[in-house]
């Protein structure tokens, strides 16, 4: 059938399908008001992204037993590689059901299935199955139609499914990334308040000689620093511009940060301002020795590398640790094979990086 010239679906079964974006397991209330929709005894939903086979097998209200028995089964399912987009009745398709699985349908109590294939742009294959008892009459073209009607907003359906599957993986690995880096990152409402923060800020807000945390807010511990802030969450840089601030202690060197705006519409709790924190505490990266330890660095590497970790340029470095330029730029060769990195700003990344996990 083509599902171009499919009627329009019933609006409660397209508020169910888009709703059910954000539902784990995703789409059961779907899924059963299809089932109702279609007076069928329940719907299916399969999802396999690769060649291991089956991912994802929603079928609300069906008892686990049977949902475990179909995943055993299902390189025995004949009712598969049907034409794409197209909605196809279990009798017209399959003309020898093997025994295991004829047992299984038995069991199941699904005599009459109808089904859609689809191929997602991610690269998932998609099975859709609506099934009716076998004591009850075949679908007829009302319930073929109906399904037919929801093949175009299905498509789309699961292609924004795999993006907003794709980027919560994606925020998670950044954040976990982010977890580990000797940076403070604090995310601000207008009024002070803290919506997010990493476990170096929560490090530094505990140690509080620069910010602590108060009533849910940061507050500067010098309080001539409290105007400073109020003013820059007032007047936020403008978008894709960053401000470089200092944040005084009684004792210390200043806290060194960077400000940069957030759009106000990517956060409903009214994020304004992301704040980027050098920790002083981790300025210094890790000891030669742990740098031997992880990277077989030899002793001269590892003092080479120490000095790049803490800020210092190769002609510098090489300075500091009397040694020629040229010897320093051999050092440095070694230190890039062994550590994996090209740049020398890649590796100073990952020198401070494994000086965080070494303090933690």
């Amino acid at each position: 059938m083509d599902d171009t010239a499919a009627p329009l679906p019933p609006v409660a079964l397209l508020e169910a399908l888009y709703g059910g974006l954000t539902q784990e397991p995703p789409w059961e209330a779907f899924l059963r008001a299809l089932a109702e929709a279609a007076e069928a005894t329940f719907a299916t939903l399969l999802v396999a992204t690769g060649p291991a086979g089956i991912e994802a097998h929603v079928t609300p209200d069906v008892h686990p037993d049977k949902a475990g028995e179909y995943d055993r089964l299902s390189d025995a399912d004949p009712f598969v590689g049907l034409p794409e987009g197209q909605v196809v009745a279990f009798q017209d398709f399959v003309s020898h059901v093997p025994p295991r699985f004829r047992e299984w349908l038995d069991k199941s109590g699904g005599g009459q299935i109808l089904g859609v294939d689809l191929q997602a742009p991610s690269g998932a294959s998609v099975r859709l199955r609506v099934t009716r008892d076998q004591s009850r009459p075949d679908f007829d073209d009302a319930q073929t139609s109906l399904i037919a009607s929801l093949i175009p907003h299905l498509r789309i359906a699961l292609d924004l499914h795999a993006r907003l599957t794709s980027t919560q993986a994606e925020r998670q690995v950044f954040s976990s990334a982010m977890e580990g880096l000797a940076v403070a990152t604090l995310i601000l409402a207008r009024d002070g308040r803290i919506l997010r923060r990493n476990a170096v800020a929560q490090h530094l807000l505990e140690d509080g000689r620069f910010i602590r945390e108060e009533h849910g807010r940061l507050v500067p511990t010098m309080g001539a620093a409290s105007a400073s802030l109020a003013r820059l969450l007032a007047a936020p840089p403008a978008p894709g511009e960053d401000v470089r601030f200092e944040i005084p202690a009684p004792d210390d060197p200043p806290l060194r940060g960077v400000a940069r705006a957030l759009p106000s519409a990517v956060y409903g709790d009214g994020a304004h301002v992301a704040l980027f924190l050098s920790d002083p505490a981790r300025a210094e990266g890790p000891d030669a020795e742990s740098l031997r330890d992880r990277f077989q660095l030899t002793p001269a590497e590892a003092a080479l590398a120490v000095q790049l970790a803490q800020g210092a340029a190769l002609v510098d470095a090489a300075r500091i640790l009397d040694i020629a330029h040229n010897t320093a730029r051999s050092h440095l060769r070694a230190i890039f094979a062994k550590t994996g990195t090209h740049r020398q700003g890649q590796l100073i990344h990952l020198l401070r990086t494994t000086g965080s996990e070494f303090d933690l």
